[in-house]
């Protein structure tokens, strides 16, 4: 009895996802005959699942115009701004925001910069810078990333570069402001899955993320899951004692001579200067045995790379996948492509793990596959709102 029960609980799960789901790539009302032909399910079933959605709040129906005589039909549309889920990128220099609609549709996104030391504050004023006008009381759920490692309940285990929340329960805390459930992991984990599911990695299974900023870190997705690790460690190198990417790095921040950063560097190399050139060359020799290394564990389909702005990317991709290979025997290895998300990687990432971690609760619905594919596009509507 049981077990026909939950076969039964399983289907009609499947037929809301089925027709949710076509709603929602539809864009637009669509009928009862249109959703039994798109999804292949009778005429009845689309009948009663509709009376789930829209007792759920998702679908909403519509009186469609018609050009003959009769009754128009009865269509029925995706109620996409019937909830928000939001995502936070919170580092040492401020916080991005987020917020999409329940298509994953981008309705809002700001910068904030803070005051002061970067602090949870900035969580909920960022929320609210990229609201505008937008009813925050929609919220479902929300991510956050942060730098540094983190544990599966949200607590802030290690962090150089925000060592003030270091143990602090932090998902616990932004869940209790917030009033919401909140999913917090590490950044450039994020980014890596942002990547992987809607970016320069978009359908390879395994991917390792580089990310060459104010610091070097990688991350790691295998068959489309960010790999964490027994101690959530996974890709952490710099926790290695007396690991140094580089000769001068001081505490895991990389130093440069020609220019201030690393994105000044690869820019003017880009431009053709000789000085920044030869620094990249060498800066890629001397990280080249470590990603070497990487690429014989895990054995890639690619590595997507963030070091500056896409269109400069050439000038270190190059240097780099040609030191990669002199350190290894074999011929094969993963191309080298420049992150197709840049600074933005992290907060998708943030708002795309809530949709995966808090779907049910998102939709009512069982199994609602996260829109990444929607979360990934930018909306040129959309204008972004810096604050300091």
């Amino acid at each position: 009895m049981e077990t026909a029960r939950g076969a039964a609980q399983a289907e009609r799960s499947a037929n809301q996802v089925a027709c949710l789901r076509f709603l929602a790539e539809a864009g637009e009302a669509r009928t009862v005959g249109m959703l039994s032909e798109g999804t292949g399910l009778s005429r009845p079933t689309v009948h009663a699942v509709l009376d789930d959605l829209l007792d759920a709040g998702l679908v909403e129906a519509t009186s469609p115009a018609t050009a003959g005589p009769g009754r128009p039909a009865r269509a029925f549309r995706f109620a996409r701004e019937a909830g928000l889920v939001a995502g936070v990128d919170l580092g040492p220099r401020g916080a991005r925001a987020i917020i999409c609609d329940l298509s994953g549709r981008r309705v809002g996104y700001a910068e904030l910069r803070p005051d002061g030391a970067a602090d949870l504050s900035l969580v909920a004023r960022a929320l609210d810078a990229a609201a505008g006008s937008l009813d925050l009381s929609g919220l479902r759920a929300v991510g956050v990333g942060l730098p540094g490692v983190v544990e599966a309940d949200g607590r802030l285990r290690a962090s150089l570069a925000m060592p003030d929340l270091v143990g602090l329960p932090v998902g616990e805390l932004l869940a209790k402001e917030l009033d919401q459930p909140v999913v917090v992991d590490n950044d450039i984990k994020l980014a890596a899955l942002a990547e992987q599911r809607g970016g320069a990695g978009r359908g390879y299974s395994d991917v390792v993320y580089l990310q060459i900023g104010h610091r070097l870190s990688v991350s790691i997705v295998l068959n489309g899951v960010i790999r964490q690790g027994r101690h959530r460690l996974a890709g952490e190198l710099g926790a290695q004692r007396g690991m140094r990417w580089t000769r001068n790095a001081q505490r895991g921040q990389l130093v440069w001579s020609v220019r201030p950063t690393g994105a000044e560097v690869l820019a003017a190399a880009a431009a053709g200067d000789a000085d920044a050139q030869a620094e990249l060359e060498d800066f890629c020799a001397q990280i080249a045995g470590r990603i070497a290394t990487v690429l014989l564990v895990v054995d890639p389909e690619i590595v997507v790379v963030r070091g500056g702005p896409v269109e400069d990317s050439d000038a270190l991709l190059r240097p780099l996948a040609a030191a990669v290979e002199n350190e290894l025997v074999f011929p094969e290895r993963p191309p080298f492509v420049a992150s197709a998300l840049g600074r933005e990687a992290v907060v998708l990432g943030a708002v795309g793990n809530a949709f995966d971690r808090f779907s049910s609760d998102i939709y009512g619905v069982h199994d609602y596959p996260s829109p990444w594919s929607h979360i990934t596009t930018p909306d040129p509507d959309i204008v972004e709102r810096t604050s300091k």
